[in-house]
C-alpha cells in the first residue's frame, strides 16, 4: 500500500512538474535578441540541397526558445531554458529532435515528425542535473536512435540514448568539462563526443562499436565559457581566445588548427558554436554575435567561405 502511494505521489509530482514548465513558457515574454551566454543549435534535413542549415533553434532573453527554417521567420517553441539548446535530424526523415537544459537544471525535449511545420504539445523531461550554463549535445546514428550527452554539477560527461523504444539510465563517462559538450555520429554505432576541458584545449571520447575510448587532447585554446561544435564529419569549430573562430578536422592525426577567411559581419559572443554537414560536403556553422542575431555560413574543405547569412533572432 505504501508503495502504491509513493507511486501515484511521484506521478502526480511528475505531471505538476511538466505543467509548470508549461505554463511558464505560455506567459514568457519574448524580447527580439538571443539570451547571453547562449549560442544557436542547427540541424540539417538531408532532404536539403542548397547547402544550408534548414532548421535553427534560438533562446530568447526570457528563456523561451524559438526555431527558425533559417529564413527568419521564427515561431515559439516556450519552455523555460537556461543554456544553449543541441538538436538533430534522423537520417533522411523530417523528424526533428531537440534539447535544452530547463530551469531545474534537467534535460528536457521536444520533437516535430513533419521538418518543424508542428511540434509535439508537451515538453519531455529526461531527468538528469546538468551544470549550471551549461547546455545538453544531441547526435543520432541511425533513424530511431538518440545519443544525448551533459555535463553533470561534478564535471564530469553523462550519456543517455533512445534505442527506438524507450530511454536508458545517465550513465557516467567521467573526465572533467567546463562547458557544454558537442556529439557527432558518422554511421551506425558511431559517436564522438567533444568538450573543453580544464586546461582549455578541446578533448575527445569516441564510441568504437563496442566500448568508449580513452579521453584524447585535440590541443587548441578556447574562450572560456564556450564549447565545440561538430558536424557529421568531425569537422571542429571553436571560439579562440581571440575570440575568432578556429578549425581543425578531427579525422586524422596531426591536422593542426588554422583560422579561415571569411569571419562573421558581428563580433561573436561568448558562446558555442553548431555546425552540421549538409549533402553538398560543406562543413556549416552557425553562431551568434554581440547584438543577439544569428548567423550561419557553409565553408568547403579548401577553406573558402561562402558569404554569411543572418537568420535573424526571436521577433
Amino acid at each position: 500500500m505504501n508503495h502504491k502511494r509513493m507511486t501515484i505521489s511521484f506521478v502526480l509530482a511528475t505531471l505538476m512538474l511538466v505543467s509548470l514548465f508549461a505554463a511558464v513558457s505560455s506567459a514568457a515574454s519574448v524580447s527580439g535578441t538571443v539570451m547571453t551566454g547562449t549560442g544557436p543549435a542547427a540541424s540539417v534535413e538531408w532532404a536539403t540541397v542548397n547547402g544550408q542549415p534548414t532548421d535553427i533553434f534560438a533562446v530568447d532573453t526570457s528563456g523561451a526558445l524559438w526555431h527558425t527554417p533559417s529564413n527568419g521567420t521564427w515561431d515559439s517553441l516556450g519552455g523555460v531554458c537556461t543554456a544553449s539548446p543541441a538538436s538533430v535530424s534522423w537520417g533522411v526523415t523530417t523528424r526533428i529532435d531537440v534539447f535544452v537544459r530547463g530551469s531545474d537544471g534537467a534535460v528536457w525535449h521536444k520533437y516535430s515528425n513533419d521538418g518543424g511545420s508542428t511540434w509535439s504539445s508537451n515538453w519531455e523531461s529526461l531527468g538528469g542535473q546538468l551544470a549550471a550554463g551549461t547546455g545538453p549535445a544531441v547526435a543520432s546514428w541511425s533513424q530511431g536512435r538518440l545519443d544525448v550527452f551533459a555535463e553533470g554539477t561534478n564535471g564530469a560527461l553523462y550519456h543517455k540514448w533512445w534505442n527506438g523504444s524507450k530511454w536508458s539510465g545517465w550513465e557516467s563517462l567521467g573526465g572533467k568539462l567546463t562547458t557544454s559538450p558537442a556529439a557527432s555520429s558518422q554511421g551506425t554505432n558511431q559517436i564522438g563526443v567533444f568538450v573543453r576541458g580544464t586546461n582549455g584545449a578541446c578533448w575527445y571520447k569516441e564510441w568504437t562499436g563496442t566500448a568508449w575510448s580513452s579521453w584524447e587532447s585535440l590541443g587548441g585554446q578556447l574562450a572560456p565559457n564556450t564549447g565545440p561544435g561538430v558536424d557529421e564529419a568531425l569537422h571542429l569549430f571553436v571560439q579562440g581566445t581571440d575570440n575568432q573562430l578556429w578549425f581543425k578536422s578531427a579525422n586524422g592525426a596531426g591536422t593542426a588548427w588554422r583560422t579561415l577567411g571569411g569571419a562573421p559581419p558581428e563580433a561573436l559572443s561568448t558562446s558555442s558554436p553548431s555546425a552540421g554537414l549538409p549533402p553538398d560536403d560543406h562543413s556549416m556553422v552557425c553562431v551568434s554575435s554581440t547584438s543577439g542575431t544569428v548567423w550561419y555560413s557553409t565553408i568547403s574543405l579548401t577553406g573558402v567561405w561562402d558569404t554569411w547569412s543572418s537568420a535573424g533572432s526571436p521577433p
